[in-house]
């Protein structure tokens, strides 16, 4: 049996992505760390209606550009087997910068919108995001460009409880 789940990336005008910053809550995979917005697909769901549901529970909104982008295989961490691997399918789509501080988010500690070498120079990143992000964004990354300035947002009940998500 392999575990299959969606991840959507999703950048602004800018060329940075918009990130999951996950919380702290025991028995998730990558607490703490960066993380795309998604999550498992159903019994009986398809891969587009699993990432379109995720995406309208956790941020409030569906880009209209989503589109599938590619499927990734990464191993999963041997506590948390019931496979050895996941199957992600990943969909891309841009969101306007100046959308991100009214996102509706009711998943994760916050969210932030980060740039490619920025986000893979991060030390906690989930291994899903980080190779879907370097694989996204091979020639941004070779361009040598300077990137904008990352921003963030904390979720309110993440703020309260000291970042827990407790």
């Amino acid at each position: 049996m392999r575990a299959h789940f969606v991840a959507a990336l999703i950048v602004d005008e800018r060329g940075r992505y918009l990130m999951q910053i996950r919380d702290r809550s025991p028995g998730i995979l990558h607490p703490g760390a960066l993380g795309l917005f998604g999550g498992a697909v159903e019994a009986g769901e398809s891969a587009d209606r699993a990432i379109r549901r995720e995406l309208a529970e956790e941020i409030g909104i569906v880009p209209e550009d989503l589109v599938f982008w590619r499927t990734l295989r990464v191993p999963l961490p041997a506590a948390r087997r019931r496979a050895r691997d996941a199957r992600i399918d990943v969909f891309a789509a841009t969101i306007a910068a100046d959308r991100v501080p009214f996102l509706d988010q009711q998943e994760g500690a916050g969210r932030t919108l980060i740039g490619p070498r920025r986000l893979l120079a991060e030390a906690e990143v989930a291994t899903s995001a980080r190779l879907a992000v370097a694989l996204h964004a091979r020639a941004a990354i070779a361009a040598a460009r300077e990137e904008p300035v990352a921003e963030r947002w904390l979720v309110a009940a993440a703020v309260s409880d000291g970042g827990t998500g407790a």
